[in-house]
């Protein structure tokens, strides 16, 4: 699972354990004007370094449990349930993390609005190695629950290195609903290793929607298990890279139970001399008949320095289901372009205008609609970015 990575960049000797306690003004300030950007919420919690502060929900008691180890009963027993064992970097999160955000949502409870979880990753002040943070999610959704979950990386920006290893464990009963999203926005010198496990019962929708735009190297593995008979989950993943930037996105959709659906969508672009990585695997195991699951990637490939690399792959056990794969890469669309030129636009302003809409496609089907207004925000500062870059490197 590491082709195509840089993991022999990464040198572990580099970085040391962020101790710092207090948040700094510039994260109490990011959180306060992203939790207004938002809007309405059921619950919100700054994590300063892993560490959570005052888990807030709105409106007193809400019928759910939100907090960390020792303030929501049986925490004991979410910590590792969906994501048993795992990688060297699961378990470096495991020996490492301070403490854990724990969402616990009894069955049957309605979360009107998102819980908003920020991870304001800033390590300490001065010293040649650099901060490592070990933030850990996990939800739980009891049966025909239904909650959204938005969580965001975040820090100072700069060129100061740091690693950041979040793991998150999402887990929905039968009939429960469990909608997630993840914006990283790191300094462009960060590392981020994240990992997502989900796994949804009988007839449970898990609907995720992660998104990279920071960091010098961005990985993303997403393992998503619909464990019980006529479940469905949704996996989407945006990113857009700039610079040397690498964003690195692997995807598991595995099929346990029969009459299960999974649709996978991932799409991104790369300019300058940015490279994407996309390898997803459909497993479907015995016993799961009339499996149903769709996997697709699309590249954009703005600038001749760039690179994207889509690996699909199918691992089918099991007769009488429906799977398929594809995937894309290549530049804007010269039809495209052409079309838009003719009514009078500028090649500079139609290329921003197809590319946005690129992006805007997958952004529509998020699974929280009130995040959709912020995501766009962040795609077009970065893509403005990148086109002036393009046309500064065109003119030289």
């Amino acid at each position: 699972m590491w082709r195509y990575a840089p993991i022999n960049e990464l040198s572990l000797e580099e970085f040391v354990l962020a101790n710092s306690a207090a948040v700094s003004p510039a994260g109490e300030k990011f959180f306060a004007a992203l939790a207004q950007k938002l809007g309405h919420l059921s619950g919100h919690v700054l994590v300063h370094n892993g560490r959570p502060g005052t888990c807030t929900v709105s409106g007193g008691d809400a019928g759910f449990h939100f907090g960390g180890a020792n303030d929501v009963p049986g925490a004991e027993a979410m910590v590792g349930s969906v994501l048993h064992g795992g990688d060297a970097l699961v378990r470096l999160n495991d020996a490492f993390l301070p403490d854990a955000v724990l969402i616990d949502v009894p069955a049957g409870v309605v979360v009107a609005d998102p819980i908003l979880v920020v991870h304001w990753c800033d390590g300490d002040e001065g010293g040649e190695a650099g901060p490592a943070v070990f933030p850990r999610t996990c939800v739980r959704l009891g049966e025909g629950a239904w909650a959204g979950v938005v969580e965001v990386y975040a820090g100072p920006p700069g060129t100061s290195r740091s690693l950041v290893v979040p793991v998150t464990e999402l887990s929905a009963a039968s009939g429960a609903t469990l909608s997630y999203v993840s914006l990283q926005i790191l300094n462009d010198a960060a590392w981020s290793l994240a990992r997502l496990a989900a796994r949804g019962g009988d007839h449970a929708t898990l609907r995720t929607f992660t998104v990279g735009l920071g960091g010098a190297y961005d990985r993303v593995r997403a393992d998503v298990s619909v464990d019980g008979r006529g479940a469905q989950s949704e996996i989407l993943s945006m990113y857009l890279g700039n610079g040397t930037q690498v964003h690195d996105i692997r995807t598991l959709q595995e099929h346990v139970a029969p009459k299960t659906r999974s649709e996978l969508l991932c799409q991104g672009a790369v300019a300058g001399h940015s490279r994407s990585v996309y390898s997803g695997l459909i497993r479907v195991h015995r016993g799961a008949v009339r499996t149903d699951a769709r996997q697709t990637n699309h590249n954009l490939v703005l600038d001749e320095g760039a690179h994207a690399d889509s690996v699909p792959n199918l691992d089918i056990l099991e007769n009488d289901v429906k799977c398929s794969h594809a995937s894309t890469v290549g530049p804007i669309d010269e039809d495209q372009r052409y079309y838009i030129e003719s009514r009078g636009v500028s090649p500079d302003v139609a290329e921003g205008l197809i590319v946005r809409g690129f992006f805007d496609a997958i952004i529509d089907r998020g699974p929280i609609a009130a995040v959709a207004p912020l995501l766009r925000s962040e795609v077009r500062d970065r893509l403005n970015v990148a086109l002036e870059n393009r046309r500064v490197a065109a003119d030289a």
